[in-house]
C-alpha cells in the first residue's frame, strides 16, 4: 500500500511540474498526434502466484508517464500455506493458518469446532479463545453466553 502511495505521489508531482514548468509563451506545433502514454502489461498470472497486477498511465500533452505494480493477495497465500501443511499431514496447523481469517474463525466457532490455540482443542480451546476475544463470542452468541467449564484430571 505504501508503494502505491509513493508511485501516485511521484506521478502527480511530475504531472504538476510538466504543466507549470512549460507555461508561459511556449508554442508547440505538433505535426500529428501528441505523445501517448501506454499502460504497461503487468502479468501476475500463473499456477502459484497470489498477486494481482495494476497499471496505468497519464498524459498532459507534454509529458507522458506510465507504470504498474503487483499487489499480494493474503487470503490466497493463507490457502496455499494451508494446503501445503495439510499435504504433509499437519492438519491442525493447516486449520490454524486458515483461522487467522476472521470469517473462518467465526465459522469454526459456529460449527462447534473452535480453532486450536497453543495445542488446546475442543472445549479447552473454546475457553482460551473466550478469554482472549470475548467480543467475538458476544457478537455471535450474546452477552450472557459463557464457555463450558473445563476440568483437568489430577495425576
Amino acid at each position: 500500500m505504501r508503494e502505491q502511495a509513493v508511485i501516485v505521489s511521484v506521478l502527480l508531482v511530475l504531472l504538476f511540474w510538466g504543466i507549470h514548468a512549460f507555461a508561459g509563451e511556449t508554442t508547440i506545433n505538433y505535426k500529428g498526434m501528441p505523445p501517448n502514454s501506454y499502460a504497461p502489461s503487468v502479468s501476475a498470472f500463473g499456477n502459484d502466484l497470489c498477486r494481482t497486477g495494476i497499471s496505468g498511465g497519464a498524459n498532459n500533452g507534454i509529458i507522458a508517464l506510465s507504470g504498474g505494480i503487483t499487489i499480494i493477495d493474503e487470503t490466497c497465500e493463507k490457502i496455499k500455506l494451508s494446503r501445503q501443511l495439510d499435504s504433509i499431514g499437519l492438519k491442525v496447523a493447516a486449520v490454524a493458518i486458515l483461522c487467522q481469517d476472521d470469517r473462518v474463525f467465526k465459522a469454526m466457532l459456529q460449527a462447534g469446532s473452535p480453532c486450536s490455540i497453543n495445542g488446546a482443542i475442543g472445549d479447552a480451546a473454546l475457553q482460551a479463545w473466550y478469554e482472549i476475544r470475548p467480543q467475538v463470542f458476544e457478537e455471535l452468541y450474546g452477552k450472557d453466553w459463557r464457555p463450558p467449564t473445563v476440568t483437568y484430571p489430577m495425576e
